[in-house]
């Protein structure tokens, strides 16, 4: 219901990216029940000797928790890819506002003042 309210109130122009965002999603959550299911598997079978009385709703928690993390993991894989930038954007000239560093036409070195070695003069406490 959310994710055709979502497709319903995007425009003509932001269906693909709207579209590509919950494919992501759910696939990354997909993924991440399937590594929480492994993740089970594997502490079941480390702990096969041992007398576990654990009821099947703790099983499903342990499965379930990683599926949210999966699919900001998968949003993130996607926002990633829709907001790479081209090479001659024109963010990029020098001014107010923009990414590139400052071109400046001399560099300023700040140093120290240098002392010997017997400035500091030890204390009578």
């Amino acid at each position: 219901m959310l994710f055709k309210m979502m497709m319903d109130a995007s425009s003509q122009e932001e269906k693909p990216v709207v579209r590509g965002f919950l494919k992501h999603l759910i696939f990354g959550f997909s993924i991440g029940v399937a590594v929480g299911t492994i993740m089970l598997m594997c502490l079941l079978l480390s702990l096969k000797n041992m007398d576990l009385g654990m009821p099947w709703i703790w099983a499903l928690a342990m499965i379930l928790q990683c599926g949210p993390i999966g699919g900001l993991i998968g949003i993130g894989v996607f926002v990633s890819k829709i907001t790479t930038r081209d090479e001659d954007d024109e963010d990029d000239q020098g001014g107010p506002g923009g990414n590139a560093a400052e071109e400046t036409a001399e560099q300023i070195v700040v140093r120290p003042a240098a002392q010997g070695a017997g400035a500091l003069k030890p204390s009578n406490a």
